[in-house]
């Protein structure tokens, strides 16, 4: 039978779901992936992205009703599964006989749960998901059963049924560029945030803490060097971004690899800025010289604690002479570096959360290193979830919405979530007054100060532009004001947001130079629109 008799008329929408705290976003990759192999599938499908506009139960609605969709799929992580299970909620309540389908990491490891909780929800989609998602859209259309699907759980008659894990994806270079087009990417380029790539899927490391070990797997997949430059190019060079974010869970665990990569950007010619997660006993001076070349402007190190102890209890595999060794190499090199501590982990102490801060700030006076402190969320997936109690670790709630690491939701038997609050505070309320210093040395006239006041400005502008969904709500101008169109924008949205006239004049200027905004004829007058 040919491919498309399964899927005649058959439409899937894709949602992004937001997340319970503000934080500027990045394109979301799964999802775009998701809809790449859909597509090539040849199923329609379609991306409602709620990360870069205003989240409500009547835009969704609204969505459906234009749509029409017979399946509606969502992924999340945990601190943002109560939102992504609220628009599945929606969706059902719109539509009894559209079928709901989650899937991401969090529900990955709570696929029976999620199900008993949350009757709304019809399959769960567990591990990667896209050859699953091809396989069970394809069941749904010739309405055969869902056991032989490989990799989800739902219902039959009221049990609960998981069927056989599947295999994570060998061939990484067999999947589809993700589909971006689907993504309202004027928004994240006048946002200014980078677009995302992998590279790899895997992760070889055991760290208690983190659950992508299980969900991708303990053995690296690598895409071709070749390919993964080619869609840099493409990113760069037609989609219009200047900065990418690699998001493997390790980018420098095959120097190889890397190497690869790295020398087909300078063949290229491609200038391009980009950042990577990695770990301080996987790079050289040689790799980082290397990564400098291509364009490599930071990267993240998870340091996670200042204790040698702590550091041991949670595997972390990285001793703090390694740390500072790895950090003194990426600085000479003149990549910036991000370093990342948990505080509250196993074995947590008064004494060793005060080394952490020690070492943050010691890295912060040495190597110019920026750092960020986060509170233990132990996720479902992770070692310190499923063995809390024998890690000595209190889970004191399971409102995922509160798992976003800046609140405790744990405790050690030797310090208290107060206590560790505390400290979290501490560093907040000096993060809030470097950030004054550096407004006071602005208006004084200090260049490089005004220009970070100025991207925070801009960023803050944008954010709330997009939130608010206020291009959509007040776009329409006059035909008369077509010759100044961007004035009477400019006026309508500084009353709404409350901002200076000359800011709001000048930021959108700037996204329509940017080509983020269009102005488009419509009846008597224009209407702006994002491109």
């Amino acid at each position: 039978m040919n491919r498309c008799t399964f899927f005649e008329g058959m439409r899937v929408l894709l949602i992004t779901t937001p997340y319970p705290l503000d934080e500027y976003p990045i394109p979301p990759l799964s999802l775009t992936y998701l809809a790449a192999v859909l597509e090539r599938e040849g199923i329609e499908v379609e991306i409602l992205d709620l990360l870069v506009a205003e989240c409500s139960a009547s835009k969704v609605r609204r969505k459906l009703g234009e749509y029409k969709p017979q399946v509606v799929g969502i992924t999340c992580a945990t601190m943002n599964y109560p939102a992504a299970s609220r628009i599945l909620r929606v969706c059902k309540g719109y539509d009894p006989n559209i079928v709901t389908i989650i899937g991401g990491p969090h529900v990955s490891f709570t696929a029976g749960e999620t199900l008993k909780r949350a009757p709304w929800i019809d399959i769960v989609v567990r591990g990667e998901g896209e050859e699953t998602l091809i396989e069970l859209v394809r069941t749904l259309g010739t309405r055969a059963s869902l056991h032989q699907v490989k990799g989800v759980a739902f219902r039959d008659d009221g049990a609960i049924v998981l069927t056989e894990p599947r295999p994570p994806i060998e061939d990484l270079d067999g999947l589809p560029l993700p589909a971006r087009r689907l993504l309202p990417l004027s928004k994240y380029r006048a946002l200014g945030t980078p677009c995302t790539v992998i590279t790899s899927r895997g992760c070889p490391f055991g760290c208690i803490f983190c659950s992508a070990p299980k969900m991708f797997g303990r053995r690296v997949r690598f895409r071709s060097p070749r390919l993964v430059v080619d869609e840099i190019e493409m990113v760069n060079k037609e989609l219009g971004f200047e900065r990418i974010n690699i998001v493997d869970d390790t980018f420098t665990v095959n120097h190889r690899h890397v190497k690869q990569i790295c020398n087909e950007i300078v063949k290229r010619g491609l200038h391009i800025e980009w950042g990577a997660y990695s770990r301080v006993d996987t790079i050289t001076e040689e790799l980082l010289g290397v990564m400098k070349e291509a364009g490599c402007r930071y990267l993240c190190f998870g340091i996670e604690s200042g204790s040698p102890e702590i550091l041991v209890n949670i595997k972390k595999g990285i001793t703090l002479e390694e740390a500072r060794e790895g950090i003194r190499l990426a600085a000479k090199a003149g990549i910036e570096v991000l370093a990342s501590f948990i505080l509250g982990l196993p074995g947590e102490t008064r004494e060793s959360a005060q080394q952490t801060v020690a070492l943050s700030r010691e890295l912060r006076d040495q190597y110019g290193v920026k750092y960020g402190f986060h509170l233990l969320a132990p996720m479902p997936g992770t070692d310190v979830y499923e063995k809390a109690g024998d890690y000595g670790i209190k889970i004191l709630t399971h409102d995922w919405a509160r798992y976003d690491a800046n609140e405790p939701v744990t405790e050690t038997t030797a310090i208290s979530a107060r206590e560790i609050k505390k400290i979290k505070d501490e560093y907040d309320r000096a993060v809030a007054c470097a950030w004054e210093e550096i407004r006071r040395r602005a208006e004084s006239g200090d260049p490089l100060s005004k220009v970070e006041v100025g991207e925070a400005a801009t960023q803050e502008f944008t954010w709330r532009l997009l939130k608010g969904d206020v291009i959509e709500r007040v776009g329409r101008v006059k035909a008369a004001s077509a010759a100044e169109p961007v004035d009477e924008l400019a006026q309508k949205v500084s009353r709404r947001l409350g901002v200076p006239l000359d800011l709001a004049r000048g930021e959108l200027g700037r996204m329509v130079q940017l080509g983020a905004l269009r102005l488009e004829r419509a009846g008597n007058g224009f209407i702006w629109k994002w491109s």
